[in-house]
C-alpha cells in the first residue's frame, strides 16, 4: 500500500519502553504530533525496560571511561562499528542533562558482580524510574498513547517514504499516516518461531528473564526487512544470564557460580566455573548451560560458602537453596544419579590444592589434573549442610536486528538510508559475541533521542 506523508502527520514511535519513550518525548518537544503504539496494556507497556536494574556501563552521570569505545568494540571481536559508540559517548552528556531535567536521578551502585570491584550507575528505582520519569512528560506534551496496538508493516509512499504503520487492535486493522516512523520494539526474543529458525539450540529450554520478553516478538524488525533494511549484529546470538528456573521473579540471576562446581543432569562437570570474575563469563557460563541436557545445570556447594560474605548480592532467586547432608540424599534431592555425582565430587576434591581462598578476586586456588579444570576459587565440597540451586539460561534479549546510521536513520543493503525511516533500541543489530554490559539501555536512551529529534524534523 502507498500513500504521502503530510508535516501535519505524527510520528509515529512503536514501543513503549525506554528507547520509544525518549523518542516519544524528544520528538514532542521538537513540536511534532506524536503516536505511541505498544501492543502491552498501560500496566505491562515498558518492554525490557520495566523490569531491568539498568546498569549502565558509565564512571559518572556524565562520562564513561577512557577506554569505553575500545572495551565495548573488543567485545564483538572488532565487529561493533566504532562510529556507533562514538556516537553513542557524544551524545552522552546531553542525553543525561536531558533525562535528569526530567526527574531521573543516578547513583553508582555495586552489581551482582560480586568479584568485580567496579560499581556502575544506575537510575534510582532501576530501568521502572526511568519510564515513570517519561511518561508523564510525554503525556503533558500531547504523546496519543496507542496501547493493545500491534504495529504490523509498514506504509510507503510512491517514491519510497515510510509514511505510515499498518496496526491491528481491538477494533480491528488501521493505518495510522506518519510524516516518519521510529522502531523501538526490541528484539524477537519472544518469538519461539524466529528463535527456532535464527538461533542454533533448543529454544525451548531458554527462559524469558521477565515478563517484558513475551512482547518482543519481531514485527518491527520484519516491517524495516520487508521495507528493504539491511540485518545488523549477530542474528544467531542473545544476550544470555544463568537464572533459577524455579523462581518466579523477574531477573532471578544466580551469580555465585565461581564458588561452587556446576553439574548438568548426568552429575558431570562441563566447564571452568573460575576462568575468570562473574562480570567476565556469567554470559558464556548461561550458553554453556544450554548446551547440557534438558539446558539445566545445578551449582552445588557447601557450608564453606558462608566465607563468601557478598553472595546474597550475587543471588537474585526468590528461591532457597535445595540442602542435604551428604551426597546422595543431594542426588536424590535433584534427581541425579547418585554414583556419577559422588565420583564427580570425589574427583575435584581430590584435585583441588592448597592455597587462600579469597573470593573478592581471583585467588589462584585451583584445581590440578582435573578436566575441565578450575582456575580459581576452587574449595573441596564436603562440609555440610550441602547447597544446591538449579540454574537455566536466560534469554534477554536478541543480537540480531536493523543497521541505523549515527542519526539513527534504518539504512538499506547499500548503506542508505531509508526515508521516514528511524529505529532504536534492541531492534538495533550492534552485538557480537559478548554482550558489554550496561549498554543496552543506555543506547537506547541515547539513540531514542536522536531519532525523535531527527523524525520531527
Amino acid at each position: 500500500m502507498t500513500t504521502s506523508a503530510s508535516s501535519l502527520d505524527p510520528v509515529v514511535v512503536i514501543g513503549a519502553g525506554i528507547a520509544g519513550l525518549s523518542a516519544a518525548v524528544s520528538a514532542a518537544e521538537q513540536g511534532a504530533p506524536v503516536v505511541l503504539v505498544d501492543r502491552a496494556g498501560p500496566l505491562e507497556a515498558g518492554g525490557n525496560t520495566k523490569w531491568t536494574s539498568a546498569y549502565l556501563r558509565l564512571d559518572d552521570v556524565y562520562e564513561p571511561s577512557e577506554s569505553f569505545v575500545e572495551e565495548v568494540v573488543a567485545f564483538s571481536g572488532g565487529r561493533t562499528p566504532s562510529w556507533y559508540v562514538e556516537a553513542l559517548v557524544e551524545h552522552l552528556p546531553e542525553t543525561m542533562e536531558w533525562i535528569q531535567g526530567h526527574g531521573a536521578r543516578f547513583r553508582r551502585f555495586p552489581t551482582y558482580f560480586i568479584n568485580s570491584n567496579r560499581p556502575r550507575l544506575q537510575p534510582h528505582g532501576g530501568g521502572e524510574a526511568l519510564l515513570t520519569a517519561l511518561r508523564p512528560v510525554a503525556e503533558r506534551l500531547g504523546v496519543e498513547f496507542r496501547y493493545h496496538t500491534t504495529a504490523q508493516s509498514l506504509v510507503t509512499a510512491a517514491d519510497g517514504r515510510v509514511a505510515g504503520v499498518r496496526v491491528s487492535d481491538p477494533d480491528g486493522d488501521h493505518v495510522l499516516p506518519a510524516r516518519a516512523v521510529v522502531i523501538a520494539s526490541g528484539g524477537f526474543e519472544g518469538d519461539p518461531a524466529t528463535l527456532g529458525k535464527e538461533l542454533r539450540g533448543d529454544v525451548s529450554t531458554l527462559i524469558p528473564i521477565a515478563p517484558g520478553v513475551a512482547f518482543n516478538k519481531g514485527e518491527g524488525i520484519r516491517m524495516a526487512l520487508d521495507a528493504g533494511a539491511k540485518r545488523g549484529g549477530q542474528w544467531d546470538s542473545f544476550h544470555a544470564e544463568p537464572v533459577d528456573p524455579r523462581a518466579d521473579n523477574p531477573e532471578a540471576l544466580v551469580m555465585v557460580f565461581p564458588y561452587g562446581i556446576l553439574v548438568n543432569k548426568l552429575g558431570e562437570r562441563f566447564l571452568d566455573e573460575g576462568r575468570g570474575t562473574v562480570d567476565e563469563t556469567y554470559e558464556s557460563t548461561a550458553r554453556a548451560v544450554w548446551s547440557q541436557p534438558d539446558g539445566t545445570a545445578y551449582f552445588i556447594t557447601d557450608r564453606k560458602f558462608e566465607q563468601v560474605t557478598d553472595r546474597e548480592r550475587g543471588l537474585l532467586t526468590s528461591c532457597k537453596p535445595i540442602t542435604a547432608d551428604t551426597l546422595d540424599d543431594l542426588a536424590a534431592a535433584l534427581d541425579l544419579p547418585a554414583g556419577r555425582l559422588t565420583e564427580t565430587v570425589t574427583a575435584y576434591n581430590k584435585s583441588v590444592v592448597d592455597g587462600e581462598f579469597n573470593w573478592r578476586r581471583p585467588d589462584g586456588k585451583r584445581t590440578n589434573g582435573l578436566t575441565p579444570p578450575k582456575s580459581n576459587w576452587a574449595l573441596p565440597i564436603d562440609e555440610a549442610p550441602l547447597l544446591a540451586y538449579p540454574v537455566g539460561c536466560a534469554i534477554v534479549f536478541t543480537f540480531g536486528g536493523l543497521e541505523t546510521d549515527a542519526d539513527a536513520r534504518v539504512v538499506d543493503e547499500q548503506g542508505a538510508p531509508i526515508p521516514g525511516l528511524y529505529a532504536a533500541g534492541e531492534c538495533t543489530g550492534i552485538y557480537h559475541d559478548k554482550y558489554p554490559g550496561g549498554t543496552s539501555v543506555l543506547r537506547g536512551m541515547v539513540f531514542g533521542r536522536v531519532a525523535g529529534r531527527a523524525a520531527a524534523a
